[in-house]
This record gives C-alpha cells, sequence and structure tokens, in this order.
C-alpha cells in the first residue's frame, strides 16, 4: 500500500511539473511555447538598419503598414532554406493580385552575413522568381546585430561540421503596426495561408469602412 501511494505521489507531482513547465499543458517543444508566447504576447520588433540585396540599407520601418513574412535563410544551405524560400514562391504567387500583394512583403534575412554578400542574395531571390517589390533578401550589418535579431525572435543557429548550419525553420508575421504577432513552422503552410487569407481580408475591409 505504501509502495502505491508513494508511486501515485510522484505521478501526481511529475504531472504539476509538466503541466506547469508546458504553459499548462499547451506547449510541449521550445519551439511550441516560441509560437504560443507570441500569439499572446505580441512584440513590437526593434528597428533595425538592414543591407539588402542591392547593397542598399534597409530598414524594417520601411514596410510598416504591411503584414510581413519573415525567414531566416544563408543561401549556402543545402536542403531547409530552399524549402522555406520554396514556400515563399508559391505564397508570392497565390497572393499575387494587385490588391493583396500591396498589402503583403516577404523579408528573407541571412544569419551568414560574412558569405551572404548582396550578390549572393539576390542570386538567391532571383533563383525563385522574386518580384524585387515584394520580396528582399537581407543581412545584418555586423555580429551584434545578428545577435540581436535571433534573439529577439528566438531563431538557433548551430554551426556544423561542414560549415553550415542547423537551425530553426519557420516564418514570422509582422504585423502593420510593427509587431510580432505570429509564428509558423515550415510543416504549417496550409495554417499560414489561411491565416494571411484572414487578416489581408480584414484589413481591406478596415480599409473601405
Amino acid at each position: 500500500m505504501r509502495t502505491f501511494l508513494a508511486t501515485f505521489l510522484v505521478v501526481i507531482a511529475g504531472s504539476l511539473i509538466l503541466w506547469v513547465s508546458t504553459d499548462e499543458g499547451r506547449a510541449f517543444t521550445a519551439e511550441e511555447a516560441r509560437r504560443l508566447e507570441i500569439r499572446e504576447t505580441p512584440r513590437p520588433v526593434p528597428d533595425w538598419h538592414l543591407q539588402n540585396q542591392d547593397a542598399e540599407t534597409f530598414r524594417i520601418q520601411d514596410w510598416h503598414g504591411h503584414f510581413i513574412v519573415v525567414d531566416f535563410i544563408y543561401t549556402s544551405c543545402p536542403d531547409v532554406c530552399l524549402i522555406l524560400s520554396g514556400n515563399l514562391k508559391t505564397l508570392q504567387k497565390d497572393f499575387s493580385t494587385e490588391e493583396k500583394s500591396d498589402k503583403l512583403r516577404f523579408l528573407s534575412i541571412s544569419f551568414d552575413p560574412e558569405k551572404d554578400t548582396p550578390q549572393r542574395l539576390k542570386e538567391h531571390l532571383s533563383h525563385f522568381s522574386a518580384d524585387f517589390r515584394y520580396w528582399m533578401a537581407a543581412r545584418p550589418i555586423n555580429p551584434s546585430q545578428k545577435k540581436a535579431i535571433l534573439d529577439f525572435f528566438k531563431v538557433i543557429v548551430i554551426p556544423d561540421e561542414y560549415g553550415g548550419y542547423t537551425h530553426s525553420a519557420g516564418y514570422h508575421i509582422i504585423n502593420p503596426d510593427g509587431k510580432l504577432v505570429a509564428i509558423f513552422g515550415i510543416e504549417q503552410t496550409a495554417e499560414l495561408h489561411t491565416y494571411l487569407n484572414q487578416v489581408l481580408k480584414e484589413k481591406e475591409n478596415v480599409s473601405k469602412s
């Protein structure tokens, strides 16, 4: 009986710890917790100055008034980044009507700025038939800014033994007020598409009213 009671108490204690540590059972991984946190507590995005594919200075604030889909890449990536950019290519096509494309922007930020020169960023975008009016690639201008950006978005980047990186893969949504409001995983492209349809329609209705 004592053994049963002790086991029961251990199970209850473990369940309580799991409940608290997973945000009352809603987040079972660090990535899910990150997405949930942003949905519940949107955060203003700092106005960093980046260098884009034309070697021009770009400020995120320049795109205030639009929804921005942000992903993080490095141009020599052989796998995940290609999927990320391929999905953005599809989104660009799906939202290519004038009334939607004018409200939506795509921003690919490189976390390998030493190698990802403006020319390489431009070649990457060109490979995916990017419309440069609505889709930009950019890199941080110094190491401290790179760290600040990755820390803000809570993107994990780990160098691998082959000169590449293991990294977080997802889409970060900045609203027209300049706040990070949602994060979608690379496996959530259908949900991302539905979300963008909804928010763009809501923005259009507000503009008409």
